[in-house]
């Protein structure tokens, strides 16, 4: 069990692609590590999601934007005295850095696995239920079939094009959740409201509960305030109610 429970909350679209973006990551990263034909197969799903999701929209520019951005926040600080300069400028330096590979990608982004005939067949077939069993596509059964280190040596080569989509989306959350810290409060009978402040961009909300805490939180935001509603559930088939006594946790309003 972990030593902390976080939930977050994003406060526009943007950041609510890079939050799903990062979780197929490290979906992504997570199977690649074990070796069973069932956890290439969650690989290429995962491939096939990010896919869809850089498809939809143009990522690629509003990666850019949102690293640009950031870039020109952090620059201010480097005047500041007490600041961690080294750090500072190796952040910069690599936002820089995904900045120009990012521009130096001509077309979108993994735009060269739409002529992938293995992974169109899955993509086709992937939505029916049961529908990639082995008389349905046997060339996909014959590659799972294959040993891990050709397996894997695919997958990594079907992920390259994400790769730099990967660091540039881990800088970005990591520059917003290390804005700011974390502070001390108290959801009287289970419930916390508080405003937004309007002379700031708040972009992500954090709600860190102890990791052995059996309630979890419910968060609805807006434009000027939020709230956290937390919950409690024995039975997940059933609905959550509401935890009745004063919850202490900690909260963190992002802003960069």
């Amino acid at each position: 069990m972990s030593e902390q429970n976080i939930f977050e909350q994003p406060l526009n679209e943007r950041i609510r692609t890079f939050l799903r973006l990062e979780y197929l990551f490290t979906q992504f990263d997570q199977h690649l590590q074990h070796d069973s034909a069932w956890d290439t197969h969650s690989a290429v799903k995962a491939i096939l999601d990010i896919q869809s999701m850089v498809s939809r929209g143009d990522i690629k520019r509003e990666t850019i934007k949102e690293l640009e951005r950031q870039n020109t926040n952090l620059q201010a600080f480097i005047e500041i005295p007490g600041i961690n300069h080294g750090r500072l400028t190796l952040l910069i330096d690599e936002q820089k850095k995904c900045i120009n590979e990012l521009h130096a990608i001509n077309g979108n982004i993994g735009q060269s696995l739409q002529h992938n005939e293995l992974l169109n067949a899955v993509r086709q077939r992937i939505t029916v239920p049961g529908g990639l069993c082995d008389f349905d596509l046997p060339v996909y059964a014959h590659w799972l079939n294959q040993s891990v280190e050709h397996r894997n040596q695919i997958l990594s080569q079907w992920f390259e094009p994400f790769q730099t989509l990967k660091e540039a989306v881990k800088l970005i959350l990591q520059v917003i959740r290390d804005s700011t810290d974390s502070i001390d409060v108290t959801a009287e009978s289970g419930f916390y409201q508080k405003n937004i402040d309007s002379s700031q961009s708040c972009l992500l909300i954090r709600v860190i509960l102890p990791g052995d805490a059996n309630i979890f939180p419910e968060i609805s935001a807006g434009k000027h305030r939020f709230s956290i509603r937390f919950l409690k559930t024995q039975n997940p088939a059933q609905r959550p109610e509401q935890e009745k006594l004063d919850v202490n946790f900690k909260l963190a309003c992002c802003v960069v």
